[in-house]
């Protein structure tokens, strides 16, 4: 077996001793199995902004903060700078193989279908 423990903590990433972090997954687990789900109240009990359990090099890792996280940055697009944004929002449909729609002679709409209702048929059945 290692010498390294299986459990360690971090207070604003700072990692703590061995036998600090023990204690501190044990308060975090007893209170856990009394209020299952509750991170967000052990942290404010314990005076933390936040408490969160992952896993990371083979041991359990206890992350604590005292203060508010800096907002991450967004990943960087390969080639730098963000593409310019296209007017109106979202960028188009394309149709496969990239062709526009053949243009009707007279650029009229089709006449509508089935006797000149543009209402579908409901409950009718043609004989």
């Amino acid at each position: 077996m290692s010498d390294r423990s299986n459990l360690a903590a971090s207070i604003d990433g700072a990692p703590l001793a061995d036998e600090e972090a023990r204690d501190l997954w044990t308060r975090f687990s007893r209170y856990m199995d009394e209020h299952r789900g509750d991170m967000a109240g052990f942290a404010r009990e314990n005076g933390y902004v936040s408490v969160t359990p992952t896993f990371e090099r083979g041991q359990a890792l206890l992350v604590v903060r005292t203060t508010e996280a800096p907002p991450e940055k967004p990943a960087q697009r390969p080639g730098g700078a963000k593409p310019a944004q296209r007017p109106g929002g979202a960028k188009p449909a394309q149709r496969p193989g990239g062709a526009k729609p053949a243009q009707r002679p007279g650029g009229e709409k089709p006449a509508p279908r089935g006797g000149g209702s543009s209402k579908p048929a409901r409950g009718r059945r043609r004989r």
